[in-house]
């Protein structure tokens, strides 16, 4: 239940009691849902034109292949459903993947009709939902009875990905195992490689050296009449520094979300990416502090003069790093301002200086772009520690989205 339907389904439940019968012709559900962009909660405003833009560029330096596009973890942060509905237009991407079989699901239940792929691992259980649902599966290891078995029940034909091992040492079939894994699969008439992958460690000369071990697979199976389908392996760091890793189609993750893989791209941004969401909130709470006063738990801030003091409803809840408070600015009507204090789970303090230059309603931008200024997720990530991963994949999925471009 996403908050709109909570306040409309408790709204519901307020209505039904007698002693506040005599409201019933003002019932909520004839009310429009509040604006989100005018509410005191933080908010995020998601930039599709980015994302095509992104795309455009990664494809384009990869000699224009196609796309996987990884919208794993709630498409790092941004919304999956409203992601993957608006990738599912754009020509270059053909699939997405993902890691969570609930994520494949959701996918499948939106606008979106491209292939989904499922990275992550299954049950025989979780398998056959899978397969029933027209979802990908990756193969780790020999499943071809059971696959064998879904194909003649469902009456389809089953594609798969097989997951090679070729040096990260996670998940994957070891790829000096994989031929009596692959011939085992190829077997059997109701399964059909649709792609073969792997996972790059992100060094250079190791890369290299996996997508060689790759392609050694790939043409022994072929030299056996076996066809494994697309090879991909180039995540957003291979498709920055590793050409040889393009092979038939690029995987790119944080890159699609116009955030860089890595040190390097991030200093050259030999690539043009645009920044894909506005974090934003309003002001909830303005107040003069006197010399002595002090601010949340523990009074980890004391006015040493009379200051001004403004309250935003954000907090590490949201998504927001406790380690923000002392190391980063929001901006303010094309002002930068301090946090000061510490974090709670909903609430996070500016320091405004000795005039009362904001109010309450005032519109706050955390990370993204507002009249020619710029914050941006790197910036937070660096100054915070906490890395730009660990920032967009941690926003709080229950945050209003609103998809814009």
């Amino acid at each position: 239940m996403n908050r709109r339907t909570f306040l409309t389904s408790t709204g519901a439940a307020a209505l039904a009691l007698p002693a506040l019968s005599h409201l019933s012709e003002a019932a909520p559900q004839s009310l429009s849902p509040p604006d989100i962009s005018k509410s005191f909660e933080p908010w995020l405003d998601i930039k599709l034109d980015a994302f095509t833009w992104n795309v455009e560029q990664l494809s384009a330096r990869a000699g224009n292949r196609p796309v996987m596009a990884v919208l794993k973890d709630n498409a790092y942060g941004h919304g999956l459903v409203g992601v993957a509905s608006h990738l599912d237009t754009v020509p270059q991407v053909n699939s997405f993947a993902v890691v969570k079989i609930q994520e494949a699901i959701d996918i499948k239940n939106s606008s979106a009709r491209k292939p989904v792929v499922l990275l992550g691992p299954t049950t025989d259980e979780e398998l056959e939902y899978v397969v029933a649902h027209d979802i990908i599966p990756s193969v780790y290891h020999d499943r071809s009875r059971f696959m064998q078995s879904l194909s003649v029940k469902y009456q389809k034909k089953i594609k798969t990905h097989l997951y090679l091992d070729t040096g990260m040492g996670r998940v994957g079939v070891p790829y000096y195992q994989a031929m009596p894994v692959i011939e085992a699969l190829a077997g059997q008439n109701g399964i059909v490689f649709d792609g073969v992958l792997t996972e790059l460690m992100e060094i250079d000369e190791y890369d290299i050296e996996q997508v060689q071990h790759l392609n050694e697979v790939y043409e022994q199976a072929r030299s056996k009449g076996i066809n494994l389908g697309m090879r991909h392996a180039a995540s957003s760091g291979g498709i920055f520094h590793v050409p040889e890793a393009y092979l038939d189609m690029v995987r790119p993750g944080i890159s699609l979300y116009g955030c860089y893989p890595t040190d390097r791209s991030t200093k050259t941004r030999d690539i043009p990416l645009k920044s894909t969401f506005d974090f934003k909130t309003r002001v909830m709470y303005v107040k003069q502090l006197r010399a002595g006063d002090s601010l949340q738990y523990g009074r980890h801030y004391v006015a040493e003069k009379p200051i001004w003091i403004a309250t935003l409803p954000v907090g590490h809840s949201d998504g927001w790093p406790r380690t923000t408070v002392g190391n980063c600015e929001v901006l303010i009507k094309g002002r930068r301002y301090p946090l000061v204090a510490s974090l709670s789970a909903n609430h996070c303090l500016v320091e405004i200086g000795d005039e009362p230059t904001v109010s309450m309603g005032d519109e706050v931008l955390l990370i993204g772009e507002s009249g020619g200024e710029t914050i941006e997720a790197h910036t937070v990530a660096e100054q915070s520690g906490v890395g730009v991963y660990t920032l967009t994949m941690h926003l709080n999925p229950w945050l209003p989205r609103r998809y814009v471009g």
